[in-house]
């Protein structure tokens, strides 16, 4: 007894200089894993919690473009899909609004779609999605009409559509979590980063982000089963957004399918409700993942 004893002293000693990061006896050796200054009883929740990697991209390889021609119905202006483009390079790709360089307001929607289950033909659930990714403006707006190279705003979403019930009554509604970046350079909220909530309306998270000529980072998190944000955070500043409900909007024309769809937009500057003046503007899209958490 007393020498099985001395064996699970030996063994919790080892575990206990692994986990610390202590030193190991000569002629032992640790799995590089536990080279963490998590404990044990901290590490496994940790690990518990990992994502479960759903789709990566890192240059909107196989997305697709849609047109939201004169968007929130602020203008009444020709608009086709002539007017969006979606670019893909080497290492990120494009999204441009206006690109023609038209008298036009046009919304750039790159997206990707996923309809009734996910590439590796997992089905799609309510849950917890994490979606994550990185952008860059390819200059900076400035209030001078004369620039045209200038921007409204950029946006980043999540879309879920269950257009038969499967997996909740959604009464043809949408449940959209966004990321809505205001870069119009006239507006006193220029730079501010907000969400669309339910009832159907921009809030401000309190993020202020300072545009620069390089690419910034950006995650939402959002809670498909209580339809609520979780969290978002842009370089690094973090907002808890539990207590706000995701976005809803209405779509009788849409069909019976189970979609699940993440964006990429690109939106030029408004160009007055006649569009008298001409605004065009791209915004770069790079490493975007979409993860189901557990």
């Amino acid at each position: 007894m007393k020498g099985w004893m001395g064996v699970i002293v030996s063994i919790l000693i080892l575990v206990i200089l692994v986990a610390t990061g202590a030193d190991l006896p000569a002629g032992s050796t640790a799995n590089p894993k536990n080279s963490t200054e998590l404990t044990p009883w901290v590490y496994l929740p940790y690990v518990s919690k990992q994502d479960e990697v759903i789709y990566v991209s890192s240059n909107l390889s196989g997305h697709s473009i849609a047109a939201e021609c004169n968007p929130g119905g602020v203008s009444h202006c020709p608009c086709s899909e002539a007017d969006v483009d979606l670019t893909v390079f080497e290492d990120h790709g494009e999204v441009t609004s206006n690109v023609r360089e038209v008298h036009t307001y046009v919304n750039a929607i790159g997206y990707k779609k996923f309809t009734e289950t996910f590439p590796k033909g997992d089905p799609i659930t309510l849950g917890i999605y994490r979606y994550t990714g990185q952008f860059r403006l390819p200059g900076l707006p400035a209030p001078d009409p004369d620039q045209r190279e200038n921007s409204e705003a950029a946006h980043m979403m999540i879309q879920f559509w269950d257009g038969r019930n499967a997996r909740y009554e959604n009464n043809k509604t949408t449940l959209e979590g966004t990321i809505f970046l205001t870069l119009n350079p006239w507006e006193t909220d220029y730079k501010h980063v907000k969400v669309y909530v339910q009832p159907l309306q921009l809030v401000d998270t309190g993020i202020i982000l300072d545009p620069v000529l390089g690419w910034h980072s950006f995650e939402l998190i959002i809670d498909l089963a209580t339809q609520r944000y979780v969290s978002i955070t842009i370089d690094g500043d973090y907002r808890d957004l539990s207590g706000m409900s995701l976005a809803q909007v209405y779509h009788p024309e849409w069909g019976d399918d189970l979609s699940f769809i993440i964006t990429t937009e690109s939106l030029a500057t408004w160009p007055q409700n006649d569009c008298r003046n001409i605004f065009k503007w791209t915004m770069w899209y790079k490493d975007l993942a979409l993860s189901r958490l557990p």
